[in-house]
């Protein structure tokens, strides 16, 4: 017989070699499914190399962005550490709204110090991310708790509305950069930038002096990586401006208010097509709303530092545009307008108190403390804090001032026009002509219904009056800009408004309740009116994003040059060409052609489509103005012959007959054809001047010749 511990140990031998058997059988079957699987996908490849190679730089721009994103966000709450908020939403928003305006600034005096490199940048982002660790960490913890309540199915639609806007917009963003003033001066600086490795004073191209500060952005995402992360970091301002309408919303009428503005600024057609170009509107936009949401919170806190907030936050729009230089003025009236005291004067009428008075010179101060280092750079550089505006400076002259302004030009003697200009903007206005927008019709449908006369309420009362008053005063000053000078047509300059109008679009479709009947809701025949309008528009914007080659390029299937030939054309052709074939010294000179950014030799712009008639101007005849081009080492001349002839034919620009035959005579007798028509080919079409076969042959560049 065979012992109890006999037994056990031939049972633990049973046991162990089971085991092992096991594990024997699940090593040969993990071997077999990896022959199987690595033997099946060599040949029949889920994806090539080009595909993950193109998701890997898709990625790598994401990754570019978001560490730039984490670190505004540090900044921001380590620079208003010093702040309450309401709410994690406003808190958010604004430390990432200053910390982006902070490391702009950071990126423009790098560049000031000639700072421009790739391995200083990335160590200088992971180092400020170590130190900043405690505030990334605090970030965090407060994004995390964002809630944003959507009590209703038409609120929870709304909120799907605004996700599919973000996605859409997001995936454009990621694709190479095509929008016209992109390529124009956006990206320019920064390209220029990369080039000299220092801030320099700028060629002759009047936008380059701007105040840059998004292109500080854009730079400082081409130092770490390239141009695909330029339009994804003017696309973050679009998420913020939502933030900061739902937020005001929060604070002084409801969320369902918040939520359905959100959709209404969603639902403008360029403003999301502008939130996926390297632009700056979005961030312009931004600035002014929150400076104005900073504003009346100040006017309740009464609390200094509050003011100076809202002065660094009109500071910081005024580092996008010149127009902004009028935000800090109104909105230190309405700071004085809300501390008027209950006293009277002699006169019997009401005065400012001199608290309020005292705010509103620290919003100013602020406001011009965060405005200097544009200015200052414009003074040294040009001779202008505001070039080219007013004081003139380098490169400018009587002639200039007069072409740039256009005085005249505008609707200031068609009053009737003048008056419908809502409606024609919205109505007949278009992206690619009158005034250079589609606007969708929500806004001016919806906006007069605040005339409609609601009860008062024992609620908080409203800032609706403040509210009207920085909306017409931002309206007044852009519709001032379109009675002066068609060039100012442009209704995304009045961008900076919108946030209001949405909100006060939403407010209007509130007091149709006060209309409603037992038989019949007025506000909810309202709200199935936008239902339908948000619908409409979400099915262009996903047919638009559908017939696109974005999620091509995003997966490797088109390329980059493709992509680029697709959306740009023959401009996008030339500049390969031209890239290809002029020697590496060569200095081009365009004409009629605004857009340098593909173009890898020197190249200077016709920035204002006045180049030729200037030289005109100072030089008077053909042979003159060859030699003082040879002289300024331009080799030779690129000439954009469909955007001229388009020019010519509508009679937009104010380009004499003298004008264009010392242009035939320039071309005919100084210039060598190397690609395109050799000659201008004038004729005259419907009564005007044009070019033969301008469609034909869009672009033509030629070699200087002077004996």
């Amino acid at each position: 017989m065979v012992s109890r511990t006999g037994l056990d140990k031939i049972s633990r031998a049973a046991v162990k070699t089971g085991r092992v058997g096991r594990v024997l059988v699940g090593a040969a079957v993990i071997v077999w499914l990896s022959v199987v699987l690595v033997s099946y996908y060599i040949i029949h490849k889920p994806f090539s190399i080009e595909n993950a190679l193109a998701l890997a730089n898709v990625f790598g721009d994401a990754l570019v962005v978001g560490m730039l994103t984490c670190l505004a966000f540090a900044l921001g709450h380590r620079l208003l550490r010093g702040w309450e908020f309401d709410s994690p939403l406003e808190a958010s928003v604004l430390w990432l709204g200053m910390g982006l305006g902070a490391v702009g600034l950071i990126v423009f005096a790098l560049g000031l110090v000639e700072i421009v490199n790739t391995w200083v940048y990335w160590g200088l982002l992971a180092a400020s991310l170590l130190l900043l660790r405690k505030d990334v960490r605090a970030v965090w913890q407060t994004v995390r708790v964002i809630s944003l309540p959507r009590a209703s199915r038409s609120e929870k639609a709304i909120a799907l509305f605004c996700l599919l806007a973000f996605a859409i917009t997001f995936l454009f963003a990621l694709t190479p950069p095509c929008g016209w003033d992109g390529l124009q001066y956006h990206l320019i600086i920064p390209k220029l930038l990369l080039a000299q490795g220092r801030i320099v004073p700028p060629p002759d191209n009047p936008s380059l002096n701007f105040p840059s500060l998004v292109e500080m952005l854009f730079l400082a995402g081409m130092v770490l990586k390239d141009d695909g992360a330029t339009q994804l970091l003017h696309w973050i301002f679009l998420p913020l401006t939502l933030g900061a309408i739902l937020v005001f919303a929060r604070r002084y009428f409801s969320w369902r208010v918040g939520w359905l503005a959100a959709a209404l600024f969603c639902a403008v057609p360029t403003v999301v097509l502008l939130a996926t170009w390297a632009y700056n509107d979005l961030a312009l936009t931004f600035y002014t709303f929150s400076a104005f949401l900073l504003t009346l919170r100040a006017r309740e806190t009464n609390q200094p530092r509050d003011f100076i907030l809202a002065g660094i936050l009109c500071g910081l729009a005024f580092g996008e545009k010149y127009t902004a230089i009028l935000v800090p003025l109104a909105l230190a009236l309405v700071v004085v307008g809300g501390g008027v005291a209950s006293q009277e004067n002699g006169n019997g009428t009401p005065r400012p108190n001199r608290a309020a008075l005292k705010s509103a010179a620290l919003l100013l101060v602020s406001a011009t403390v965060m405005s200097a280092p544009w200015i200052i750079r414009n003074s040294i550089f040009v001779g202008n804090p505001i070039y080219p505006f007013a004081f003139g400076g380098l490169y400018w002259d009587s002639f200039r001032s007069a072409w740039y302004s256009r005085f005249g030009s505008g609707l200031l003697q068609r009053p009737v026009e003048l008056l419908i200009v809502p409606w024609t903007m919205t109505v007949q206005g278009t992206q690619s002509d009158l005034f250079q927008g589609t606007l969708g019709p929500l806004l001016l449908a919806l906006l007069p219904l605040n005339l409609i006369p609601v009860r008062p309420s024992n609620a908080r009362p409203a800032p609706t009056r403040a509210m009207w008053y920085f909306a017409a005063v931002l309206y007044a000053t852009w519709l001032l800009g379109v009675a002066q000078s068609n060039l100012l047509w442009q209704s995304r300059l009045l961008f900076p408004a919108f946030p209001l109008f949405a909100l006060l679009a939403a407010l209007g479709v509130e007091r149709l309740s006060s209309l409603d009947l037992p038989q019949f809701s007025l506000r909810r025949f309202g709200m199935l009116v936008i239902a339908l309008v948000l619908a409409l528009t979400a099915a262009s914007y996903s047919i638009a994003f559908a017939t696109d080659s974005a999620l091509g390029y995003l997966f490797g299937t088109v390329s980059r040059q493709q992509y680029l030939a697709q959306h740009l054309g023959s401009h996008y052709e030339i500049a390969q060409w031209v890239n290809a074939n002029l020697p590496a010294d060569a200095r081009v000179l365009f004409l009629w052609e605004p857009r340098t950014y593909y173009f890898n030799r020197d190249t200077e712009a016709d920035a204002m489509l006045d180049r030729f008639v200037h030289l005109r101007y100072l030089y008077h005849d053909a042979p003159t103005i060859a030699s003082e081009l040879a002289r300024a080492g331009y080799t030779h001349v690129l000439l954009y012959r469909e955007g001229l002839d388009n020019i010519l034919q509508t009679g937009f620009d104010p380009i004499t007959d003298q004008d264009v035959t010392t242009l035939r005579d320039f071309v005919n007798d100084y210039l060598t054809s190397v690609y395109g028509a050799s000659s201008l080919g004038l004729v005259t079409r419907n009564g005007r001047y044009g070019l033969e076969r301008a469609s034909q042959e869009p672009y033509a560049v030629y070699r200087i010749n002077v004996p």
